[in-house]
């Protein structure tokens, strides 16, 4: 079982439309997704591997993650597990509370996600699946880099994000759980204030940074040379410098399961 949160990067800007006609998209993979995400399948429902972002059309990195792992792992059950919103930040909306028994202090994202995620065991588990959470993957930052979080939140980054990680493997009983993450923001704009700060801290959680915040099995991914939405073909945001676009969303999934490759 492999997990995907996140912003809306994670959800996804990739264009169902412009994928290129040579991909395929491996229907021996497993996926589940929550009730806030529009798919190709049914939310909340095991079904094989198909897009799910804000809406059918669109498609993160679900579609090459996927069928990367099962190329190179063809003898396992892959599964997918996603939940990702827009916009939303890590010191609030995916605040993980102080362990399993703070719920209240759940932030609304690490609420719905949990829930996610447990129904999608649950479902594993009655189909006479023994799921184990290998990995998780996570594309988000902006939230906390935004002016309006204000700089505080964005110098707390990489302290928040180690918490993170830590909580969900323990929320799910995976402390062996790989933890990969992509950089954010590739290009500074203004009003990212804190995107130094947040890039900075990402750079710090690695495992291989050196720096106190750097956490065992968790690995950061460069992203600063994936296409984004300005250069896609058409686009209906030629001036989108934050988000990438459906070559970028494809090779960030291939890169995400690359580093996991590495690691198993």
């Amino acid at each position: 079982v492999y997990l995907i949160g996140g912003q809306s990067n994670a959800t996804g800007q990739g264009y169902m439309e412009n994928i290129p006609g040579d991909f395929i998209i491996d229907k021996r993979v497993l996926l589940f997704y929550s009730e806030g995400l529009g798919g190709g399948g049914v939310s909340m429902q095991w079904g094989p591997l198909c897009q799910a972002s804000e809406r059918p059309g669109k498609f993160g990195v679900e579609l090459s993650m996927g069928g990367t792992l099962k190329k190179h792992f063809p003898k396992q059950e892959i599964a997918l597990i996603k939940h990702a919103l827009s916009g939303s930040n890590l010191y609030s909306q995916w605040n993980p509370g102080i362990n399993n028994k703070d719920e209240l202090k759940f932030g609304p994202e690490y609420k719905v996600f949990v829930h996610t995620v447990d129904e999608a065991l649950k479902g594993l588990r009655a189909d006479g699946y023994v799921p184990t959470i290998r990995a998780m993957v996570w594309q988000q930052g902006e939230g906390d880099a935004r002016d309006h979080a204000g700089m505080e939140n964005s110098k707390n980054y990489g302290k928040n994000l180690r918490h993170f990680i830590k909580r969900v493997r323990e929320q799910f009983s995976s402390p062996d759980m790989l933890f990969v993450y992509g950089y954010v923001i590739p290009v500074p704009l203004e009003r990212f204030t804190g995107r130094e700060e947040v890039r900075t801290s990402q750079g710090n959680v690695d495992q291989g940074s050196g720096h106190p915040l750097a956490l065992k099995g968790a690995f950061v991914v460069e992203t600063d040379d994936l296409p984004l939405r300005c250069d896609e073909p058409d686009s209906p945001y030629p001036n989108d410098r934050v988000h990438f676009n459906t070559y970028g969303i494809i090779e960030l999934g291939f890169r995400f399961a690359s580093k996991i490759m590495d690691k198993f």
